[in-house]
């Protein structure tokens, strides 16, 4: 299948990617991954052979960005929100961004309005990593805030909310915050990684060699408590903001390559820590390959609005319009060509079409004016006859209302036959209307004599739907009634 989208994912010397495709069989998850670092050749070669034709490349910055806020709005409309919300970035910082600094947003829908989520990042540290991707073979339609990208996960992630994911490597340690609506907050704090590193006097972790070396993987899992300090902070800052405890842990990324970090965290944690799991993804790879599943699923919903996009304004993919008509264009020059056939035979079809109705339309008139000579004028016989029929039709409506309708006659003689002889009442007004509905306006002394009328007008087998309507006092004393009926 062509086109679909590719999340990649570069992290711990790997380059992990997940490519989505929908077609009339269902929907493809192909998931794959190559040693090899961001900018080098061999890491080109293998993206070039993944990325195929028309398919929409897709990853995500990690790294802490230059701030980050949530926004509130009274609103919803992603027009708007664009509009406003680097005014009010600024106006919550208090000071101007300017123009070396990038942002976007992220929409969370509240029924109240509308939170929005925005990393602002430097532009030449963006600069640098776009050049980086573009040397490893990759010029991505879209690049987001990864911790952001999860939030395309949040049905597949297993767990009672709110739901607190993990997202840790050597490098980087990212939170992304789930209540029973969705993504609700992020937060990234690599301190923590550094702090494990320089506890361990590495400058480069590891993490796929540490299960070799027993000693090494005893300081490592020591080392944790860091990561355990900011899984705690951050859980503290996220349930006051929400009001919840967080009732759910999961930890993926490359730190689920050490041997019982899991079991580590919910010790020093007192809380149970679990691996991420995703179905179509696997119980071995779920970790690894979350990132990347999650960052081809968010530019999949990309066409929804309030999706975060760090090129959605001036840094636009290099060449990829080009190359995709070179490859389409003996397919396109055929496919126009067939459409031109396709016209020319529906004109010719229309040309032959009114030749045939003017013929028509000269027999009609020709015998227009034999039956009706008073209509030699007309120019349009097709009207003329249109008009005679339509005469027709409005008599035999006339004649289908008449068939079996009551005559006014008819409808007073069953009324007077129903009155009841021994009650004292007078009538108003006898309003007759079309399909033997008759309706009474009248005046009695009490509600018993009333109710009697109605009694007597439902027994009398005269008429159906007898209703009783407006009952009240009179202006000279008495009560004054309504009464409705249909005629069998």
């Amino acid at each position: 299948m062509l086109g679909g989208f590719i999340g990649v994912d570069f992290s711990g010397g790997k380059v992990r990617t997940v490519t989505v495709r929908k077609g009339l069989r269902g929907t493809e998850v192909r998931k794959t991954s190559f040693t090899g670092e961001l900018g080098s050749g061999d890491t080109s070669a293998f993206l070039k052979g993944e990325i195929s034709l028309g398919t929409r490349a897709v990853t995500g910055i990690c790294s802490s960005p230059l701030l980050l806020r949530v926004l509130k709005f009274p609103f919803s409309d992603s027009k708007k929100l664009k509009g406003v919300y680097r005014f009010e970035l600024e106006n919550s910082t208090g000071f101007a961004l300017g123009k070396d600094a990038l942002s976007d947003y992220h929409e969370v829908k509240r029924p109240e309005g509308a939170e929005i989520i925005v990393p602002a990042f430097e532009k030449k540290a963006f600069e640098g990593y776009l050049g980086s991707l573009r040397e490893s073979g990759v010029d991505p339609d879209q690049v987001t805030f990864t911790p952001v990208a999860f939030s395309s996960l949040g049905e597949l992630i297993e767990g009672p909310r709110p739901l607190l994911l993990i997202d840790a490597d050597q490098d980087h340690l990212n939170f992304s915050f789930f209540n029973e609506s969705g993504l609700s907050r992020v937060r990234n704090c690599d301190d923590a990684v550094g702090r494990v590193k320089k506890s361990l006097a590495e400058d480069i972790l590891d993490l796929g060699q540490i299960n070799g070396d027993e000693e090494k993987k005893k300081a490592f899992l020591g080392s944790c408590r860091f990561i355990a300090e900011e899984i705690r902070n951050t859980m503290r800052y996220f349930e006051g903001e929400s009001g919840e405890e967080v009732k759910s842990l999961v930890l993926t990324g490359g730190i689920c390559e050490v041997d019982g970090v899991a079991r580590e965290l919910t010790d020093q944690l007192g809380r149970e820590v679990k691996r991420i799991f995703i179905d179509q993804l696997g119980h071995k790879d779920s970790p690894f390959f979350a990132r990347a599943y999650a960052l081809a699923l968010y530019g999949g919903s990309s066409g929804k609005g309030g999706r975060l996009n760090l090129r959605r304004d001036g840094y636009r993919p290099r060449g990829m319009a080009r190359d995709f008509l070179k490859e389409f264009r003996v397919p396109v020059a055929l496919c126009a060509t067939l459409l031109l056939v396709v016209v020319f035979g529906r004109v010719t079809e229309v040309v032959s079409a009114r030749s045939k109705m003017n013929s028509i339309r000269s027999e009609m008139e020709t015998d227009l004016r034999r039956e009706f000579p008073e209509a030699a004028g007309t120019q349009d016989p097709v009207a003329f006859y249109g008009g005679k029929l339509e005469v027709i039709n409005r008599k035999l409506d006339i004649l289908k209302q008449v068939r079996g309708a009551h005559s006014p006659l008819e409808v007073l003689t069953a009324v007077s036959a129903a009155v009841p002889r021994d009650v004292s009442f007078s009538v108003d007004e006898i309003r007759i209307e079309d399909g033997g509905k008759a309706k009474i306006w009248g005046r009695s002394d009490s509600y018993e004599e009333i109710a009697s009328i109605e009694k007597a007008f439902s027994e009398s087998g005269s008429f159906t739907q007898v209703k009783m309507g407006q009952v009240g006092k009179a202006v000279n004393k008495g009560l004054k009634f309504e009464i409705s009926m249909v005629v069998r």
